[in-house]
């Protein structure tokens, strides 16, 4: 395992994780620590990866650009149902994973998110002894966010 992608996971997971609980208790993430979080995880990448330049500026590019795409699209798809907290986080994410390792990250949260869903979903039908047509709860997308670039950068350590 390479020492500077642990380093980097390690500013990453810093910063990621209190917006993930912040996320969870409020339905809010702090803009500024996040910009500060973006600032550091972007140090600590062209520090740390300093041999090329160019292609990780374009990486970079990219996976900013297309997290930003994804997440917006689907904000406008769900009329609100994702905020543009989840947006901004989301373009962190991918500061952290890189261009390939976003888009499995963001099918890891999606997946996961998905899962917490119909976890709920069966907790309240349980719960109440009735059939439920729309559960109706609100679920904080940033963790799920968190867990699946972690989860893609531990794919890709497993595979590299």
């Amino acid at each position: 395992m390479d020492k500077s992608l642990l380093v980097l996971s390690a500013v990453y997971l810093v910063f990621a994780i209190p917006m993930s609980f912040m996320d969870a208790r409020k339905f809010r993430i702090s803009l500024p620590g996040l910009v500060f979080g973006a600032i550091c995880v972007l140090g600590v990448r062209f520090g740390l990866f300093s041999g090329a330049v160019v292609p990780l500026l374009k990486n970079m590019a990219f996976a900013t650009a297309t997290s930003f795409l994804i997440y917006f699209c689907t904000r406008v798809l769900t009329a609100g149902g994702l905020g543009f907290g989840d947006v901004f986080f989301g373009v962190f994410s991918a500061l952290y994973t890189g261009f390939y390792m976003n888009i499995i990250a963001t099918v890891f949260a999606a997946l996961l998110g998905v899962l917490y869903y119909l976890f709920l979903a069966a907790i309240q039908k349980f719960k109440k002894q009735q059939i439920v047509h729309r559960p109706i709860f609100a679920i904080p997308f940033v963790p799920f966010i968190t867990a699946g670039s972690v989860l893609s950068m531990l794919l890709f350590w497993v595979i590299a």
